[in-house]
């Protein structure tokens, strides 16, 4: 089942000056409240034509996601759908900005793809939703990958809630149907693939899933966890099981299934 929304646009959409990045050969660094991850070609290595991409990973400031988040609350039906249907359970969007509330990656990749310069971006947005009266925590995702020449756009709207006490218990629903008819479908997508893949890169990548456990009291604060932990490895799973295997974004990073 296809859980994606993917475009055709005329013309590419120019972020300015809110894009920060930092290119530098070293795996972690924290300036000024961001933390950049910069990953070399070997660890993003495309399975599809032996094609060697190229990436940057940018773990982004929470104030940038919060104010990303509520630009798309304003104008994006999907994301107001996702919003409308937690405030009817009681739940209001985290507004501290804080790594329990939000989190974000935007990452660059370019390659040579049949004699073709190519270029494309990824961003995921989280933000956590609170109820102090509810056993259960929630929270809103994001996820965009777009090619530079403004050909394609490919876009996930989707909630996730877990108990409060084990917010590692994650069940995934999407905002799925037609502009005139949204509605909120159950899934075993984005999540289930990265816990799938994890697993695959390393030991240490894939503990982090049970490890991050114990000490997280959020849904964000655990997957920012787990992100932090796996390094430029969680944003390769992440656009993997984004990606959905198509051609146009798969030669950069690779094929999941969701």
């Amino acid at each position: 089942m296809v859980m994606t929304e993917t475009k055709k646009i005329s013309h590419c959409q120019n972020q300015g000056g809110l894009n920060m990045r930092i290119i530098a050969l070293v795996s972690m660094a924290t300036i000024f409240g961001l933390i950049f991850m910069v990953c070399p070609s070997i660890c993003t290595e495309a399975e599809d034509d032996g094609i060697v991409t190229t990436g940057e990973v940018e773990i982004l400031a929470g104030s940038f996601v919060s104010l990303e988040m509520d630009n798309l609350r304003a104008q994006d039906d999907r994301v107001q759908k996702a919003d409308q249907y937690l405030a009817s359970l009681g739940f209001q969007p985290a507004k501290e900005e804080m790594t329990d509330n939000l989190f974000g990656i935007k990452q660059n990749y370019s390659g040579l793809v049949d004699g073709v310069d190519e270029e494309q971006t990824y961003e995921l947005y989280l933000q956590e939703y609170s109820n102090p009266d509810s056993e259960m925590t929630a929270a809103v995702g994001r996820i965009v990958l777009r090619d530079s020449a403004g050909t394609y756009t490919n876009t996930y709207t989707f909630i996730l809630e877990a108990p409060k006490a084990d917010v590692s218990s994650i069940q995934e629903y999407y905002v799925g149907g037609s502009p005139v008819a949204l509605e909120i479908v159950e899934a075993n997508s984005w999540w289930t693939c990265i816990i799938g893949q994890l697993p695959k890169i390393g030991d240490e990548c894939g503990s982090s899933i049970k490890n991050c456990s114990p000490t997280a009291t959020s849904i964000v604060g655990y997957i920012g966890c787990v992100a932090t932990n796996c390094g430029p490895s969680f944003s390769k799973a992440s656009i993997c099981c984004s990606c959905g295997c198509d051609r146009w974004c798969r030669w950069a990073y690779g094929c999941c299934n969701m």
